[in-house]
């Protein structure tokens, strides 16, 4: 499936409902692609690291800290696990230093927020049968040479979680993504078993961990082993959408080039109205993003 030939049809739908997510091919084109890239790299050189936090996806040593939380609506610069010395200081240039910069690009920044508002983009969001979303986060990411971790298998809805579940992911790839660094892989169907965990804040802070993980169900012993994982190589400007429940994952990157992508995540709308399936969907007061109070999240502009 190509952008050129949005929107979206019922059979791109079917195959999303099957499979758990859709490659678009050319969302975006290689200027933008470059635009961003180049407004991150000014991001960055005007971030001064007074306050260095650490992102890992290894649940039993996620170090979620105020920072992490307070980032819903800002513009906050997470390292790699193997960014820091033993003294506390950064083993290379910041620039090579970063696992990501989150969540809320698609908002603050001017460049971002136009690239998320496209209206060719709201299109196919609609085309999968969502009806006013809520645009909750998103992220760049970097998979830098050589120490870019492992992201494991894990499920959107996890950490963006409504109820019923309703998160869709939006991947675009800023570069190639290739298989040597770091491309996304999927378990295709793998979204039909449900979640098996909520990933919320812990009601017993500061006596325990700032967030904790809930069992929610067995999805992730019905989604099956890595061995059923199938790679998902793009090109620089395609789209991948991710179902909240499919089982996904990208590997460490080995390799000299560096693998950026911008992520949007959303769920249907939370205010109450129907959306998508015909129902209503629930923001937990206790998972971990939330808005500051009487603040909305944003939205398509070109959706109802």
């Amino acid at each position: 499936r190509s952008m050129a030939s949005m929107p979206l049809g019922a059979a791109d739908r079917e195959r999303f409902e099957r499979e758990g997510y859709l490659v678009v091919e050319g969302a975006l084109d290689k200027k933008t692609c470059r635009d961003m890239m180049s407004r991150m790299a000014e991001l960055i050189a005007a971030w001064q690291p007074e306050h260095l936090s650490v992102f890992t996806t290894k649940q039993e040593m996620r170090q979620t800290d105020e920072y992490f939380l307070e980032s819903s609506d800002k513009i906050h610069f997470f390292l790699e696990e193997k960014a820091l010395a033993e003294d506390g200081s950064l083993t290379a240039d910041k620039s090579l230093c970063l696992n990501k910069v989150g969540h809320g690009l698609h908002d603050q920044d001017p460049l971002f927020r136009s690239v998320t508002q496209r209206p060719e983009i709201a299109q196919a969001v609609g085309a999968l049968g969502y009806v006013s979303p809520d645009l909750v986060q998103s992220m760049y990411i970097f998979k830098q040479p050589h120490i870019g971790g492992e992201v494991g298998t894990h499920q959107d809805s996890t950490f963006l979680y409504t109820d019923p579940c309703s998160c869709l992911g939006l991947w675009f790839a800023l570069e190639d993504a290739t298989l040597e660094n770091g491309c996304l892989w999927a378990i295709p169907g793998s979204h039909r078993h449900g979640i098996s965990q909520v990933f919320h804040r812990n009601p017993e802070y500061p006596e325990g961990p700032l967030c904790i993980f809930r069992d929610v169900g067995d999805g992730a012993s019905k989604g099956g082993e890595d061995g059923e994982l199938v790679p998902l190589p793009v090109k620089q400007g395609d789209l991948v959408m991710i179902h909240g429940a499919v089982q996904h994952m990208s590997k460490e990157n080995t390799s000299s080039k560096s693998r950026h992508t911008f992520q949007v995540h959303l769920v249907e709308d939370t205010s109450g109205r129907v959306g998508i399936d015909g129902v209503s969907h629930e923001w937990p007061r206790d998972n971990w993003l939330q808005y500051p109070r009487g603040k909305p999240f944003p939205k398509f502009e070109t959706l109802p």
